[in-house]
């Protein structure tokens, strides 16, 4: 099936039913099994729903979202990940400077590096953070971006993808980590569009994680 398999609205309400479940499952998963193994678990929520949806739709996965794993597009993903991390450093230095330190995002930072001072919290983080490029983006960009983009124009599948990514994934009170997280999955996004292909936006999204994690050891 092609693009139309999917509509803007089952895309849309599939991401708020997955977001819903991350909520109340991944609080269990923190309680029941701590903050390592509950980073994993609720990775893997996010993606349950969409999957869940395009297997009973009998869409083929591959060509929707444009798996296509190669090395031309893993070191493209690695490539652009790198760029991303640097336009996320910029754009939160200026946000902090505008708004102050986030509170969710020190909090989320401290959770992490408490967690990575054993070798088993280490390994839960860094299958987490590589996790979260692969999830993520099959949600929010193959699935969400994809749908949307089959009835109307890109821009606006990158705008509401966008803000999804932004709003569900990463709210912040004080908007900072709202806000930065939504001018990357514009570019997430963008690349998403220009080479459509999921495996690049993949693994420019875990290679962003990964280089925050390693930056993290070297200063903790």
């Amino acid at each position: 099936m092609g693009e139309s398999a999917i509509s803007p609205l089952a895309a849309i309400l599939a991401v708020l039913a997955s977001f819903l479940l991350l909520l109340f499952l991944g609080a269990v998963f923190f309680i029941l099994f701590g903050y390592g193994p509950a980073l994993v678990l609720s990775e893997l929520l996010v993606i349950v729903v969409p999957l869940g949806y395009m297997l009973n739709k009998k869409v083929d996965i591959k060509g929707y979202i444009g798996l296509d794993v190669k090395p031309r597009t893993i070191m493209l993903g690695i490539t652009s990940g790198a760029f991303i991390f640097l336009f996320n450093l910029l754009i939160s230095s200026v946000l902090v400077s505008i708004f102050g330190p986030s509170e969710a995002v020190e909090e989320t930072n401290k959770l992490i590096t408490d967690t990575i001072g054993s070798p088993e919290g280490l390994l839960f983080v860094v299958v987490a953070l590589s996790l979260a490029g692969v999830c993520e983006e099959f949600t929010f960009r193959g699935f969400l971006q994809t749908a949307i983009n089959s009835r109307y124009s890109s821009g606006i599948a990158l705008l509401v993808s966008s803000l999804a990514f932004g709003l569900l994934l990463h709210f912040d009170l004080q908007a900072i980590y709202t806000i930065s997280a939504f001018l990357v999955g514009l570019l997430l996004g963008y690349i998403y569009h220009r080479w459509r292909s999921y495996v690049v936006c993949a693994v420019a999204h875990a290679t962003v994680n990964l280089i925050t994690l390693t930056i993290i050891l070297l200063i903790s």
